[in-house]
């Protein structure tokens, strides 16, 4: 197990290695000037934009200008924002607290209403199943963005007492908080929810149709014993998969979801440094994004090994 674990690090440090190379190459692709976008102007003269170049180490070729930049993000230096003249450091990780607990609150609903109505539908089969494949594809058919704002109209029209747009930071009121991500957590978790229930009925269905299923029914056991530890317990390992691979997916939503509805976090953080060309803010949010997906990837591979004893390790 220990040199299992040992190989996924090594993977998703290369994997980061990666990314971080393509986002600082990407960067210096764009159109313009980094020092005269560091300046926040076109007019400034020839020897303030040397001086800015100096400063921001851009007199230097590009690979040592990867280097010092990967070896300060690797200390938690990303640099100061063009915009606000403060490090990124800090805002990005208030940023993050709140597409935390955001996301979070998705993953927690996408997994629950797709584990919920996928075992519904391979359970009950008939109506059931018909209503939830029906929802399904619907679900899949619409993107998140559009279900945000959707909900932004139906409660903005209908239901004009309930705040739809801000947020509330939990040490501030924790209840006031968790109505204020509610719905952009269901907005964002409904696609989610649907790859979830898919896979949860599928994988139900193959594990009930196996022979240890049979015997244990023979057996005469509790059907709430055979759900539990027989057909749940073998159906864990393919909808495990699915949903980790989707939940790391949050992330990307979560940008248009927060702007949707003025959740200050790290995707309306990108969007609007995109509109501004902050690029060192950029950077770092592309860096950490990447950085958490490959995470979460990385611990979906772990369980996966855990749980099921035909993957080597």
């Amino acid at each position: 197990m220990t040199r299992f674990v040992l190989g996924r690090l090594a993977w998703m440090a290369a994997i980061l290695l990666g990314v971080s190379l393509v986002a600082f190459m990407l960067m210096r692709a764009i159109p313009g000037d980094f020092a005269i976008a560091a300046a926040g102007s076109q007019s400034v003269g020839p020897e303030v934009l040397a001086a800015i170049r100096r400063d921001l180490g851009l007199d230097q070729p590009l690979l040592a200008q990867y280097l010092s930049w990967l070896g300060h993000a690797l200390m938690g230096d990303f640099g100061s924002s063009f915009v606000t003249r403060q490090p990124v450091l800090g805002e990005l990780a208030s940023r993050l607290a709140v597409t935390f607990q955001l996301t979070s609150l998705a993953a927690i609903i996408a997994a629950v209403m797709g584990v919920a109505t996928g075992l519904a539908a391979a359970r009950l089969r008939g109506a059931t199943d018909w209503l939830v494949r029906l929802w399904n594809g619907l679900m899949l058919a619409v993107p998140n963005y559009v279900v945000a704002t959707l909900i932004v109209l139906l409660f903005g029209l209908y239901f004009p007492e309930i705040t739809v747009l801000g947020y509330t930071p939990f040490l501030e009121n924790p209840l006031a908080n968790l109505g204020s991500l509610l719905l952009p957590a269901f907005a964002l978790a409904l696609a989610v929810s649907v790859t979830v229930a898919e896979n949860t009925r599928a994988a139900v269905l193959e594990v009930a149709n196996q022979d240890f299923v049979m015997v244990a029914r023979a057996k005469g056991l509790k059907p709430g014993t055979i759900l539990r530890d027989y057909l749940m317990r073998n159906a864990l390992t393919p909808v495990i998969t699915a949903a980790g691979l989707k939940i790391a997916a949050l992330l990307g939503g979560s940008i248009l979801v927060e702007t949707i509805f003025a959740i200050p976090g790290m995707g309306q953080y990108l969007f609007d440094s995109i509109n501004s060309r902050d690029y060192p803010v950029i950077q770092a949010i592309v860096l950490v994004a990447a950085g958490i997906v490959v995470l979460v990837n990385t611990v979906i591979d772990i369980a996966y090994a855990r749980i099921d004893a035909r993957v080597q390790m």
